[in-house]
């Protein structure tokens, strides 16, 4: 199996939540993904490639959102599940890293479960209010109304990398993306939502563990600025990167710099 990938179900009184590990480490760390169109479930013949470099010193662990979700969901209740996860799976500390919606709930699990987050990562994301992101999520959450989901991945595509950066597919790519099954349109509202629910900001300085704050210049998800009031609230100096935009924690430069300050 591609790097070791092994997928599972954690099953509750109320829920369900899928989970994917991989990586060839012993040391476990903790990737929070974020809003996504799909389910993480059958993600073991993607989402290892894409974090390759993680998996060749960490055993990294994926968790998905709950099954079924409820209505009025939080970021910090996404945080409750995950941490609830983790403990099922033996986890009691670990590295945290966060992409986007995932690093809104991260903030969450290092606020309110600190003992479990020895050093936290967040990529391209906010702590509160941020025009650009509120503009984009209130458009997706009536798209999905309307059952928009493939418009609403065209429009994505186009918002997470700058023009020309865009990756390309190859037909076997598409096939094993295509293995990972689509969110209900209600679902993906709700989960869109959510991202507007992030109110840290005040409560930043509680997080006492080492922090990095990173995000790309272009970024048209969520701004630049978002990130950059973050990492002033942390007390930590954010590192930019130029000419890349949303998804810039996929590029080899970004994640050698985040491997760096996790081996640390």
């Amino acid at each position: 199996m591609l790097y070791n990938a092994k997928e599972g179900t954690i099953k509750f009184q109320d829920c369900e939540m899928d989970y994917l590990v991989f990586g060839e480490g012993t040391q476990p760390l903790v990737l929070i993904q974020g809003l996504n169109l799909s389910y993480l479930k059958g993600g073991k013949w993607t989402q290892p490639g894409r974090y390759k470099l993680y998996g060749k010193h960490f055993r990294v662990y994926i968790i998905d959102r709950r099954k079924p979700l409820f209505e009025g969901i939080t970021v910090k209740d996404i945080a409750d599940d995950i941490a609830a996860a983790l403990k099922v799976l033996g986890i009691k500390r670990a590295p945290v890293m966060g992409n986007s919606q995932g690093g809104m709930i991260a903030q969450y699990l290092a606020l309110n479960y600190p003992k479990l987050v020895s050093k936290l990562v967040l990529n391209v994301t906010t702590s509160g209010e941020d025009k650009v992101l509120r503009d984009n999520v209130e458009h997706w959450m009536e798209m999905a109304d309307e059952g928009k989901l493939n418009e609403i991945s065209l429009e994505m595509s186009d918002k997470l990398y700058p023009p020309g950066l865009r990756p390309k597919y190859s037909k076997l790519d598409l096939y094993l993306y295509s293995k990972q099954k689509t969110r209900e349109p209600q679902d993906f509202k709700a989960l869109a939502e959510a991202c507007l629910t992030v109110d840290t900001y005040d409560r930043l300085k509680e997080i006492k563990c080492p922090v990095m704050v990173l995000g790309g210049r272009e970024d048209e998800v969520i701004s630049c600025q978002a990130y950059i009031k973050l990492a002033e609230g942390l007390g930590v100096e954010p590192m930019i990167f130029e000419g890349l935009g949303h998804m810039a924690y996929e590029t080899k430069e970004y994640q050698e710099k985040v491997l760096s300050f996790l081996m640390e």
